[in-house]
């Protein structure tokens, strides 16, 4: 058993390392990415204070609590950039016959596709973030003590595992498709829209499908109604931020099984 971690441990540190080496091989592609994210976020966070300081307060929640959520979402998103970018390219790697040396490899083919690029310049997105979010906290009164610190991780790698699993079930249609970017990019945008808004402003159906059957509202909604104790969420057997590593963990089993349903269909178009 020992053995065993050691191996998957080795094998994880070395495709992390020539990832690494990989992309701090092009530094001005770094210096991109480090002026073009935290753009991007901050701008997101002054729409919603412009839309609740010109309009009105979303269905209750006040920028401070909208600042909270939206800070939260950008937790999971950067952890999930830096540990499962290559999910959105699933249709190219199949397209390209790339996963032919992966099955020539004496390693279990998801397990190799899971820690292969481990996408360094990643960590760019969680710099605005933290900032963001530690801004949020501020706001809304929200205190890092101990214990919510450890809640706080729990939902932050649980979010990323839903990011992260639902991108790869929607990348593997490519196996039987040879073709999955449109779904992909369909996907990162509802997953945006639905993480930065609390789910209550939508219709009840809406808020039905993103969280029995499509659970985005587990990224950040949910854990944001236990931390701020807000009552505007639908009712579920059970009342705490531990959902979401349930529900990340169990989203993640589901996409190994369909990754590996359709890896059995691949055939190595090369083109």
């Amino acid at each position: 058993m020992s053995s065993n971690v050691k191996y998957h441990l080795s094998v994880s540190s070395c495709f992390a390392r020539m990832a690494i080496q990989r992309q701090l091989e092009y530094p001005s592609f770094l210096v991109s990415w480090l002026l073009m994210i935290p753009i991007q976020y901050f701008a997101g966070i002054l729409m919603l204070k412009v839309i609740v300081e010109k309009f009105q307060a979303l269905n209750g929640w006040t920028f401070p609590q909208l600042a909270f959520v939206y800070g939260l979402g950008l937790l999971s998103h950067g952890l999930m950039v830096v540990l499962f970018i290559q999910s959105w390219n699933i249709g190219g790697m199949v397209r390209h016959g790339e996963f032919d040396r992966m099955l020539l490899r004496p390693a279990n083919v998801f397990f190799q596709f899971a820690v292969m690029h481990i996408n360094f310049i990643g960590l760019i997105d969680l710099i605005p973030g933290v900032i963001i979010f530690l801004y949020g906290c501020d706001l809304a009164g929200f205190h890092l003590g101990p214990i919510n610190i450890i809640k706080l991780l729990l939902v932050v790698v649980g979010g990323a595992l839903i990011r992260g699993a639902f991108f790869i079930i929607t990348g593997s249609i490519a196996f039987w498709t040879k073709s999955s970017e449109s779904l992909v990019g369909f996907s990162l945008n509802l997953m945006q829209r639905s993480a930065m808004y609390p789910l209550s402003i939508y219709p009840y159906i809406i808020q039905m499908v993103l969280t029995f059957i499509i659970p985005f509202g587990f990224i950040c909604f949910y854990p944001a109604c236990d931390f701020l104790g807000q009552n505007d969420r639908i009712m579920l057997p059970l009342d705490f931020v531990g959902w979401t590593p349930l529900v990340g963990g169990a989203m993640f089993v589901l996409a190994n099984k369909l990754f590996n349903m359709g890896l059995k269909n691949y055939e190595s178009s090369g083109s």
